[in-house]
């Protein structure tokens, strides 16, 4: 039986904040991190870090590219992560107390997981991290799941020794398993007092492989996923009544601030939002939604409805993700886009396509002057009836390289599907209701009324 989350004290909300990874608060910003470790360093190009992140880059993907594109190599700019006190275990004083980790928030995946003591074990693999695994053998209130509990959550098939256990595939080769459990999860809420949910199930991960394109820097301080799609075990569902089966965010242009993540009630209300219907096209725990066409600067680009809609098996299609960095096209979808911006583009008299190698093929370009940066396209996104309006500064990604002033185009190709990544919500606040179905959404004061 599942009998789902609950709190001490009755919540009708929860704010989280998250935390950018180059964030004064973060562990990797320079100030706090060991004097040896401060060092910059050096960049063979200025947009290293925009890569596909669902948590993931396809392995087979990755390893076609022997020649990584510098959009499309390691390091990651916009990676937000939430902190949550996972446990219960027994201090000195004789208080319980829970321990603090990092988990990066997928809206693409279902289930919530965190590296475990049990990675460690002959013939298990960790994935690298700068702290030591969970100790969930310590914790107090860590509770697995028996197959014989007859948990909604365990699967048929997916028992082990008796215990119900989960795996969750990220890409060819590239992959975690580990045992179901029942735990306490804390959340400072926005207010500063601390809120506990016990019997949060969730993954305690003992074997993870191929997971270097997650986590890709070495002192990697995010110990596993908070869970945020559809289905009945994602993160959002076991708040039951204190979500509402509702949450909301807004992404500041900032990438060192900080942003919040709001459940239920506690979503700021906003004026003019549009809305367009979300739906679950399984087995995806994506939230896709309905891409009708795209336009740069009012003009509708030739697309193929075929290469936009989901097809019999579940691909194609468009999702979107506020854990992918940047937006993902399939490749006819892409190519199109590519053209048409580079088009546009070419009339600028104040800007120079910027060759990184003759390999690749990133639209970029440098601003010969400040007036470079003027009449840079708008690209729209129309939805079923509503329209994702992509200012120019959502659209480029812009750096200074060796005293240029040099900008590449934020999105990438993909071979199998659409996602609408972060980079492109920018400056936007948006509310998904998953019991109505609906995703909300509208330019906003991120800084104000996130």
């Amino acid at each position: 039986m599942f009998s789902g989350c609950s709190a001490a004290v009755q919540l009708d909300g929860l704010t989280m904040e998250l935390f950018h990874r180059d964030s004064p608060r973060s562990p990797l910003h320079p100030g706090n991190l060991p004097l040896a470790e401060r060092i910059p360093k050096p960049s063979a190009c200025p947009f290293a870090g925009l890569h596909h992140q669902t948590g993931m880059i396809s392995a087979s993907k990755a390893a076609a590219n022997k020649m990584i594109s510098p959009l499309t190599s390691y390091g990651d700019p916009f990676l937000f992560f939430a902190q949550v006190g996972v446990g219960s275990f027994q201090e000195k004083s004789g208080r319980p107390r829970f321990k603090t980790y990092n988990f990066q928030i997928d809206t693409g995946n279902e289930l919530s997981w965190i590296q475990c003591e049990g990675c460690q074990n002959k013939g298990n693999m960790c994935f690298p991290h700068k702290d030591p695994p969970y100790l969930n053998s310590q914790s107090r209130s860590y509770n697995p799941i028996s197959c014989n509990d007859q948990h909604s959550f365990c699967e048929p098939g997916q028992c082990k020794e008796g215990m119900c256990t989960y795996n969750v595939t990220y890409g060819p080769g590239s992959y975690t398993s580990g045992n179901l459990a029942n735990e306490t999860f804390t959340f400072y809420s926005s207010h500063g007092k601390q809120e506990a949910l016990e019997d949060i199930t969730f993954g305690c991960s003992t074997d993870s492989r191929n997971m270097k394109y997650a986590f890709l820097f070495d002192k990697n301080p995010v110990s596993g996923v908070l869970g945020m799609g559809w289905g009945p075990r994602s993160f959002l569902a076991q708040l039951g009544s204190i979500s509402h089966g509702k949450f909301s965010y807004c992404i500041k242009a900032n990438n060192t601030q900080n942003t919040y993540l709001r459940f239920g009630k506690h979503i700021v209300r906003s004026k003019n939002l549009q809305t367009t219907r979300i739906m679950q096209v399984k087995p995806s725990a994506a939230y896709h939604v309905n891409l009708l066409g795209i336009s740069v600067n009012g003009v509708k680009l030739n697309i193929t409805k075929t290469d936009l809609a989901v097809r019999k098996d579940g691909s194609r299609g468009c999702s979107i993700d506020a854990g992918t960095l940047a937006t993902l096209l399939v490749k006819p979808v892409f190519d199109t886009l590519h053209a048409a911006l580079a088009d546009h583009l070419s009339r600028n008299q104040n800007l120079k396509r910027w060759i990184i190698h003759k390999l690749h093929k990133d639209l970029c370009y440098e601003q010969l002057s400040d007036a470079g940066r003027e009449n840079l396209p708008v690209v729209t996104f129309h939805l079923e009836n509503a329209d994702l309006e992509v200012k120019p500064g959502a659209i480029f990604l812009f750096r200074e390289f060796e005293g240029k002033n040099v900008f590449c185009l934020s999105m990438l190709s993909d071979d199998s599907k659409t996602i609408i990544g972060a980079y492109q919500q920018m400056k936007q606040k948006f509310v998904y209701d998953t019991k109505a179905r609906v995703l909300s959404f509208g330019p906003e004061d991120c800084e104000k009324n996130g």
